[in-house]
């Protein structure tokens, strides 16, 4: 014979209990008179919206008489008494587990056992690292089973640019960081939280800092995401951004490499066919790869380029807006290998950099 769980038992003993109940309390309630059930309407209270729904916290070790008026004050159970009763014919008041549970108003209390029996509801998290192309979460998403890249770029193609946006393009603006995802969560809503978290942490105080000096916040994640790709280690982000800022500063070229593995990834044609060879991000760039013709060449084209190329976290937009104070125009990767960089502010010293770290064999310069 088939072992049937105790709250299943439990459960449609505590119905057969309330159906005698109930008959008991209309025969008692004929016999004592019209005056009774008058006083009980007017002491009942109105029912909570139907569907309505509610976070609650079940606290460590609480005991069952705590949670059971948790339930009831929370409006969750309708009938502490009831869930009371059920809980004890079950006997699984050592089994509930505490955590933060999602429930709707008046939950049947066989439903309510059911749900703290199975344990809190589950949230996931997952963390986008800094300097992603949009194209790359979608990805992420994909491969953590979460949503399609499909639903993503469907998110992304409908979403409605906000008022600190300078068009509808999201690059730059999908803030890099870590987020909760539950059962509702939908691709565009994580989007949108994406955008929400960008607008809490990209202050106003921030932006105003940012047009004091005559730059736009458009033009400081332009920055930003180009300093995001170059800058492997956070504590340099201020320098990275220095040098760029000092470069634009005197007309000079960016030379930028992450502008240029960016403009190819873009090309309709060759750009298929570097992501599928390379990814998004080429690592080793020919020649002929730093004379393709893009805007967003900046060894060809001087300026910053069209837009973001990336998308930064906030560490890159404000040493962006508050870059170090250092008159350094070059930049060269460390012989020793460790991600960090060589500074330079004369032609002549980043010339010997370079020749340190080439005789290092970590690889080529940028």
């Amino acid at each position: 014979m088939t072992k049937r769980d105790p709250l299943t038992i439990a459960t449609a003993a505590l119905v057969a209990w309330a159906l005698m109940a109930g008959a008991l309390a209309a025969i008692r309630l004929r016999d004592t008179g019209s005056s009774l059930g008058a006083s009980i309407a007017a002491a009942a209270t109105p029912a909570p919206a139907p569907g309505a729904t509610l976070q609650l916290d079940i606290p460590d070790g609480a005991s069952a008489d705590r949670i059971l008026d948790l339930l009831f004050g929370a409006g969750v159970a309708a009938d502490r008494e009831a869930l009371g009763t059920l809980l004890a014919f079950t006997g699984i008041g050592g089994e509930l587990l505490a955590g933060r549970y999602e429930f709707t108003l008046n939950t049947p209390p066989a439903e309510i056992l059911r749900r703290l029996r199975g344990g809190p509801d589950r949230i996931e998290r997952i963390t986008f690292r800094s300097g992603l192309r949009t194209e790359e979460i979608g990805e992420i998403l994909e491969r953590e089973r979460i949503f399609t890249a499909a639903d993503w770029q469907a998110a992304v193609a409908a979403a409605r640019p906000r008022d600190f946006m300078a068009d509808e393009d999201l690059l730059g603006y999908l803030l890099p960081d870590t987020y909760e995802l539950d059962a509702e969560t939908t691709a565009a809503s994580l989007l949108d939280a994406m955008l929400d978290r960008f607008e809490a942490q990209v202050t106003p105080d921030l932006v105003a800092d940012a047009e004091g000096q005559g730059w736009s916040l458009y033009e400081i994640l332009t920055l930003a995401a180009v300093v995001e790709r170059e800058a492997v280690h956070p504590e340099e982000k201020p320098q990275v951004a220095a040098v760029f800022r000092n470069r634009l500063a005197l007309g000079m070229p960016l030379q930028a490499d992450p502008t240029v593995q960016f403009a190819i990834a873009q090309d309709p044609v060759q750009g298929i066919v570097s992501v599928f060879e390379f990814g998004w991000w080429k690592a080793e760039l020919t020649l002929d790869d730093l004379a393709y013709d893009s805007p967003y060449n900046t060894y060809l084209y001087p300026g910053l380029p069209p837009g973001p190329i990336a998308n930064p976290d906030i560490d890159s937009i404000r040493a962006t807006i508050s870059p170090a104070a250092t008159e350094d125009l070059y930049f060269v990767a460390s012989p020793a290998c460790d991600g960090r960089h060589l500074f330079a502010a004369t032609l002549e010293e980043h010339n010997a950099n370079v020749e340190r770290f080439r005789a290092s064999g970590c690889g080529e310069t940028r």
